[in-house]
């Protein structure tokens, strides 16, 4: 049985299928507001009361490109999702209140598979439910979380990939679905906002139902297993262009859309299967070795990996001896572009571990 990080082996993401296989289609669901693919999340949406009022959540997470002391180049949020997931793993049921925050956390993180799972788990609290739905769809910014009126107008907008029974899955199970917002208020508008995934890539589709102009900046989704590619806005391709794209919208021009091409990883990494793994035997270390080996980030996530799996875990430079006889667990960084998907994996691995009990 492979330890759990044999994590450096951890991590390949799902294969795309092959290129011109025949597209995939799925009947739809839909719950106030929300249509989504039929599963656990559906049946959540669809057991909404008509009247639930969202409830209050907690906001207190920072940013996750905050690398600062006071973001997660610090140690209160990393201590705080431990807590959390320790928690959770302890209790002999799942707490909502508990797996909201951690929802939360997985969809700044962009781990949205893990994300609509927490979501599920908070099903007996519908008003938590509720609360954390705008988070997804249309993916209002954390600070825009419980408005009861419109969005502003320029307000960033970042939805979540559909939601697959198989929190860990890829594109294998998320080509051919479809989530859609029918409606929300941005500025004088009204909007609706789908999320389309292709085997080659993902639309999302802005249509301005009614009021007056608007404007709207959109962040796609991207699925584990693969990289983005060219991205066309209203069919037009934007060379180089990173960050958000933004749309005017009115009763002129009342469709847009932005399309995101999908292109195999560039460094592949294992990924076993979640019941595959075991903790570190005794006295087994694990290494997260960078360039400098001194990357606040990943020192802080390696304190977090020591504390959520009481195991050794430390962040050392390229080139460093074991200290002890055995041979270490080695999660290798390299300092190149796959860095920040690698460490999104292996928090959403390290905490479905933990949390990998039956009843979770």
């Amino acid at each position: 049985m492979p330890s759990l990080l044999a994590l450096s082996l951890a991590l390949v993401p799902s294969q795309a299928p092959a290129a011109g296989a025949a597209p995939v289609t799925v009947p739809l669901v839909t719950a106030p507001l929300v249509t989504v693919p039929p599963g656990r999340v559906a049946d959540v949406l669809a057991a909404l009361p008509s009247d639930v009022r969202p409830a209050r959540l907690e906001r207190a997470w920072p940013a996750w490109s905050d690398r600062s002391p006071d973001g997660f180049g610090g140690e209160v949020a990393w201590r705080r999702w431990v807590e959390l997931v320790r928690a959770e793993a302890a209790g002999a049921t799942s707490a909502p209140e508990r797996r909201a925050e951690l929802a939360v956390l997985a969809r700044l993180q962009g781990r949205d598979g893990d994300a609509w799972a927490h979501l599920v788990a908070c099903a007996r609290e519908p008003a938590r439910v509720a609360a954390l739905l705008p988070l997804f769809s249309p993916g209002v910014p954390l600070a825009e979380l419980g408005r009861t009126g419109p969005l502003p107008d320029g307000v960033l907008l970042t939805p979540a990939l559909p939601p697959c029974d198989d929190a860990r899955a890829g594109l294998r199970c998320l080509a051919g679905k479809r989530i859609e917002r029918r409606e929300f208020e941005v500025g004088a508008a009204r909007l609706s906002l789908a999320v389309s995934v292709d085997r080659d890539g993902l639309e999302v589709a802005l249509r301005h139902l009614a009021g007056g102009a608007v404007r709207v900046r959109v962040v796609p989704p991207l699925p584990r297993g693969v990289e983005p590619g060219p991205l066309l806005a209203d069919w037009e391709k934007l060379p180089d262009h990173e960050g958000p794209v933004e749309f005017a919208l009115d009763a002129s021009q009342p469709e847009h859309s932005l399309w995101l091409t999908f292109r195999p990883p560039t460094e592949r990494w294992p990924s076993p299967r979640l019941e595959t793994l075991a903790a570190p035997g005794p006295g087994r270390e694990i290494v997260l070795v960078s360039p400098r080996g001194d990357e606040p980030v990943l020192a802080r996530f390696a304190e977090a990996l020591s504390e959520l799996l009481d195991a050794p875990a430390a962040l050392r430079a390229e080139g460093f001896r074991p200290a002890t006889p055995r041979e270490p667990l080695v999660l290798h960084f390299g300092g190149g572009p796959s860095d920040e998907r690698k460490l999104i994996e292996l928090v959403g691995l390290a905490e479905a571990f933990a949390l990998r009990a039956p009843n979770r």
